[in-house]
Order: structure tokens, then C-alpha cells, then sequence
């Protein structure tokens, strides 16, 4: 777990969206993805429900949330 994947996570999970995320962290959407994906990976589970045009957070995205 780095600091950048953490901060994607917690932006992600302020607006709820993956495009918007990426741009407030200024980076490309699919590497946004892709350090989510990693983060997920490694706590064991998703942390975003990902739906066509809704992302909510899953109950352990919640659950870790406070804690980063």
C-alpha cells in the first residue's frame, strides 16, 4: 500500500466517480483504475461496488476508510 493509492481511494470515495477522481489527482483514469485495483488486492476485497453509471462504496471501503 502506498500513499498514492490511498489518495486515489479517498478521492474516489469523495466523488463517487473514477473520471472525476483522475482528474482532481491529475493522472490518466486507467492508472487511477489500476491503483485502486492494486489497493483492493491487497486488502483482500473490493472496495467499490462499480456499476454502469454508479460507484458506491462496498462495506469494507467503508469499514477502511477511517482509518486512511
Amino acid at each position: 500500500m502506498d500513499m498514492h493509492q490511498i489518495r486515489y481511494f479517498l478521492t474516489v470515495s469523495e466523488t463517487l466517480n473514477f473520471t472525476r477522481a483522475a482528474e482532481q489527482c491529475n493522472v490518466a483514469q486507467p492508472s487511477l483504475t489500476r491503483a485502486v485495483q492494486k489497493l483492493e488486492q491487497e486488502l483482500g476485497g473490493p472496495l467499490f461496488s462499480r456499476e454502469r453509471s454508479r460507484t458506491h462504496m462496498t462495506e469494507l471501503g467503508q469499514r477502511i476508510k477511517p482509518y486512511l
